[in-house]
């Protein structure tokens, strides 16, 4: 468990609110339910949860995502308000984020698995 603190292991989600339409949050959270019940209390409107998954190095990817839709961010009040940003639906972010959802469960596992039977077995074709 330790080592999955330094590895930064959270929540990286996409939040909207009834009030503020085509606007969205992405932000980096330890509870999601949490960081939302605390938006609610901060914003007029019902907060909602459009994605959430926990990463691996949340905090750079959160970065990322901030740095890629920065041209399009929509300042507020309240808990949060740099990170809201304009978007019609949050198609794209939500894309990138399963993307590397996928990465990180699936395809980095396999490669590990891959590396570590060429270890202990050496490479078929090179008998």
């Amino acid at each position: 468990m330790r080592i999955l603190r330094k590895l930064d292991y959270r929540y990286i989600y996409i939040l909207g609110n009834t009030k503020h339409v085509c606007r969205y949050k992405i932000g980096i959270a330890h509870s999601v339910e949490d960081r939302t019940r605390g938006i609610e209390s901060t914003l007029k409107g019902r907060t909602f949860e459009i994605f959430s998954a926990k990463f691996i190095f949340a905090q750079r990817i959160e970065h990322t995502l901030h740095t890629i839709y920065r041209p399009l961010n929509a300042r507020m009040s309240g808990s949060g308000k740099t990170e809201w940003f304009w978007m019609v639906f949050p198609v794209t972010p939500t894309l990138i984020l399963t993307f590397l959802l996928i990465l990180q469960w699936f395809l980095v596992p396999s490669l590990v698995a891959c590396m570590a039977y060429i270890c202990l077995h050496g490479l078929p074709f090179f008998k």
